[in-house]
């Protein structure tokens, strides 16, 4: 059962780093829209 946990850890790591570029991608933007209503 070892390739379970395997598919499972590598499953959380490219939803983490899919999550964490969109939370990257979200802050940006917000900031770009604080700087523009300046």
């Amino acid at each position: 059962m070892w390739y379970f946990a395997w598919i499972l850890g590598t499953l959380l790591a490219c939803s983490f780093a899919v999550i964490a570029a969109l939370a990257l991608e979200h802050s940006e933007s917000q900031t770009a829209s604080e700087s523009d209503k300046k």
